[in-house]
């Protein structure tokens, strides 16, 4: 489904309180060691009689190694009889901002982004895969590197961005938390009497800051991320270039760590 839309804000850099440590702590819970090739994220809604595909399709790439896998439920198909559980006006101004790194005036669902370099229809798994061998994260000595442990009752975040080139904006810093995986039962609708399983639907995603040649190591309260009482899900870091017009660039590094039951 294709919905033309005038063009969201520029990618606007948030602040947030973060705690920048100055020595050296042991790490406890460590995120998974296999390193992060792939960022996927899925735009889609459960009010979309398109996307039931695209959301099956993420659930299978979600389970290959290397693979960081997002669903981002946008808000602009509510108004057609369901109201999307997880949608939310913040996943539409990302998509919004993909629109314009892209050069196009419309956004629709299912669109898969693919290391934040290109947006294809979500259910065109050729396609997809496709981009994913072209498009891999860097690895190796010298690329910007990303990783997440928890300290306590906090997440410990450190990012390496190496030498950045003094004539480009700085690479922004993401956090985004979801979900493991939600089964729904659509009510009204296009998808009316469909049950739909959605593979890590964002909860909530926040830009932290701007990278520098510096390494960043940033803390927060592992409570305000948790949810208490349901699956956790997990969290994912997410290194991002920005462009000169103010919106996102391809994805340079990433890490993911599932939370445990409270």
């Amino acid at each position: 489904m294709t919905v033309p839309r005038p063009l969201g804000r520029l990618f606007a850099i948030l602040a947030v309180l973060v705690s920048t440590l100055t020595h050296s702590e042991a790490r406890a819970g460590e995120a998974d060691a296999e390193p992060i090739t792939q960022v996927l994220e899925l735009f889609t809604s459960q009010g979309c009689s398109s996307c039931p595909p695209a959301d099956r399709l993420l659930t299978k790439l979600a389970k290959e190694p290397g693979v960081l896998a997002l669903g981002y439920h946008v808000d602009y198909w509510d108004y057609i009889g369901w109201r999307d559980i997880f949608g939310s006006a913040a996943n539409t101004e990302r998509q919004r901002a993909y629109a314009q790194a892209f050069a196009t005036t419309t956004i629709y669902t299912p669109q898969m982004v693919v290391n934040g370099r290109k947006g294809v229809v979500g259910s065109h798994e050729a396609k997809i895969r496709k981009l994913m061998r072209t498009t891999a994260l860097p690895a190796g000595d010298g690329t910007p590197k990303v990783a997440l442990s928890v300290e306590g009752d906090r997440l410990h975040i450190t990012a390496d961005v190496g030498e950045l080139d003094p004539d480009a904006p700085a690479p922004v810093l993401m956090l985004v938390t979801f979900d493991d995986e939600a089964t729904t039962t659509i009510e009204r609708g296009e998808n009316s009497g469909r049950t739909i399983v959605n593979t890590r639907p964002v909860r909530d995603w926040r830009l932290l800051g701007m990278a520098s040649e510096e390494p960043m190591d940033i803390d927060l309260p592992l409570a305000s991320l948790l949810k208490r009482g349901e699956p956790n899900g997990g969290c994912a870091v997410i290194l991002q270039s920005v462009t000169r017009d103010g919106v996102p660039g391809p994805i340079l590094a990433a890490a993911q760590m599932d939370f445990d039951d409270p």
